[in-house]
């Protein structure tokens, strides 16, 4: 995420706090195609950009009391539109399996078995991405992600600054992210053909 200048004045700030429909209309005109652009590389379905910057902004006025000053407006944004997208994945990932389960004709037995299974074939695929990271960010991704240790706890065992855990972190986020929507997007495909 890119840092913004502030947009807007102290005293815009103040009355979009106090529910200036005007200013509020300042700040959708300077973040929405930004934000769109990012929703839609994510997701790749302007439908769902589109709601997920919906969204973000109904939040946002909705909380904007909350808001510590006028740059903290857009890296709001963009955590919100991160986690309205990051639900759309999840439950998303949810149904296709529960569709998937329903067209399958085991019987009840075999869920538990079969779970598992899902599971282990997760935990392997996930195992095989982080193998390809460049080794700095595989350490720090395991650290952080599997041993729970905090940035600053990295920073220390690996002798960098926090801001390049965190960069580091954010990057292979990314491109394990990238690499599990690829792979859901060809078993959906392979899926879809084959019925």
């Amino acid at each position: 995420m890119r840092p913004h200048a502030k947009d807007i004045s102290d005293e815009e700030f103040t009355a979009f706090q106090n529910g200036s429909q005007r200013i509020f209309r300042k700040i959708f005109d300077t973040y929405q195609n930004t934000l769109l652009r990012y929703a839609y590389s994510v997701c790749g379905k302007e439908d769902i950009a589109s709601d997920a910057v919906q969204e973000s902004f109904v939040q946002l006025y909705q909380c904007r009391s909350t808001v510590d000053g006028p740059s903290g407006i857009y890296p709001l944004l963009f955590v919100m539109t991160k986690r309205y997208l990051l639900r759309v994945f999840r439950r998303s990932v949810v149904e296709a399996k529960f569709r998937d389960e329903l067209s399958n004709s085991w019987d009840e037995r075999c869920t538990a078995t079969t779970d598992e299974l899902d599971v282990n074939d997760l935990r392997s695929l996930l195992s095989e991405l982080v193998e390809q990271l460049p080794d700095k960010q595989k350490k720090i991704f395991q650290l952080n992600k599997f041993a729970g240790y905090s940035y600053e706890e990295i920073s220390e065992l690996t002798g960098t600054s926090k801001n390049t855990v965190k960069n580091q972190l954010i990057s292979a986020s990314r491109k394990i992210r990238l690499s599990l929507h690829k792979l859901y997007a060809f078993i959906f495909l392979i899926y879809f053909f084959h019925q």
